[in-house]
């Protein structure tokens, strides 16, 4: 028997092990603290009608997204009380942890009656949580933002009525 060949074989299995149950903690003592601090202040700074959520409901899965629930509070007086705008809401950009401790980014769109090519979910990108700071996560949310400015431009595109 070759022991040479299965120690290390095993010294990486357990490295690989040693590294998940690092980026795991790294995730619930700095990762998602900041990931709730980040964007809540970013939701209190620009009140657009978005929500900060905490999902933990499954085991050893947690995340935390940014949602569009209502219509921008400021814009609502420009209605002037029509009711033929239609906002569709759920627009999320997730932060979600892989069981591999990696952070997983994308973007998760509302379901509407005409799907766009690109489907119902972007993967932004998979990312280890210690690269994780303020502007790491700001520049997420910019990217969000833009993605969902180009989908709503091209549903309107699309739509026939005004």
């Amino acid at each position: 028997m070759e022991n040479n060949v299965l120690n290390k074989s095993v010294n990486d299995y357990v490295n690989s092990l040693e590294k998940v149950v690092e980026k795991r903690k790294l995730w619930n003592e700095f990762t998602l603290p900041l990931l709730l601090k980040t964007l809540t202040e970013i939701q209190n700074k620009f009140e657009i009608g978005w929500k900060v959520q905490q999902l933990d409901w499954l085991m050893n899965s947690n995340a935390v997204n940014i949602t569009f629930q209502t219509f921008p509070k400021s814009l609502i007086s420009t209605l002037n009380g029509s009711t033929d705008f239609e906002f569709v809401k759920g627009a999320s950009l997730v932060f979600s942890q892989k069981y591999n401790g990696d952070i997983s980014v994308f973007i998760i769109y509302p379901e509407v009656s005409e799907p766009l090519p690109e489907g119902e979910l972007n993967e932004i990108g998979s990312f280890n949580p210690n690269e994780f700071n303020e502007n790491f996560i700001t520049n997420k949310v910019a990217l969000f933002l833009d993605k969902i400015i180009v989908r709503e431009e091209n549903l309107l595109k699309r739509k026939v009525g005004f």
